[in-house]
């Protein structure tokens, strides 16, 4: 007689079948699909996917290559935090568009002296398309980054406090690429 499978939901509930609410937080417990991780793993897809919106976009319009490598290391990070969460594993360590966390804190908090443009240059259809794609991309880490407040909080494992670390260079990493146009750095 063949077995079928038991799932297993926080709080000791068992199922027979996995209720279409509800998803699988790691191996076989599920959680409702509205449970804090399972937001931040949305949220986090989101902003993948924008970025590569906003990849493809740049690609089409002749954009720097060294722009949309910059994104493609944000992607690849992206996809390291994701299955950082899922499987509770190490993020690798490693530069973000290039710097290392000290160096996107420095350049992040100094614009001015580093690329010669105003701290967080309010943003506006004057400043074009990639400023203004960029700008939505930060505000999207934002919102992914509070979300991972959210689901960490109370007492966060390592590898999750390393991600609340990492989600905050994130959005430093954006306002970066943001001076970075302004300044014309791609454009060297």
């Amino acid at each position: 007689m063949e077995k079928k499978p038991v799932y297993k939901g926080l709080g000791g509930r068992r199922f027979a079948q996995k209720p279409e609410d509800w998803t699988h937080l790691n191996g076989d417990i599920l959680v409702p699909k509205d449970h804090p991780r399972i937001r931040f793993r949305g949220q986090m897809d989101l902003l993948e996917a924008r970025v590569v919106r906003v990849q493809a976009e740049l690609a089409e319009r002749h954009a720097p290559e060294a722009l949309v490598g910059d994104l493609e290391s944000v992607v690849e990070l992206c996809r390291q935090i994701i299955r950082g969460e899922v499987l509770d594993a190490a993020l690798p360590t490693g530069d973000i568009i290039g710097l290392s966390p000290q160096e996107l804190r420095r350049q992040s908090h100094d614009p001015q002296g580093v690329f010669g443009v105003e701290y967080m240059k309010p943003p506006s259809h004057t400043l074009g398309f990639v400023y203004a794609a960029l700008n939505e991309l930060r505000a999207q880490a934002r919102v992914a980054e509070t979300a991972a407040v959210a689901a960490f909080s109370g007492r966060p494992t390592e590898v999750q406090r390393d991600i609340l670390r990492t989600m905050n260079r994130l959005s430093s990493a954006f306002h970066i690429l943001m001076c970075r146009v302004l300044s014309g750095y791609y454009d060297r």
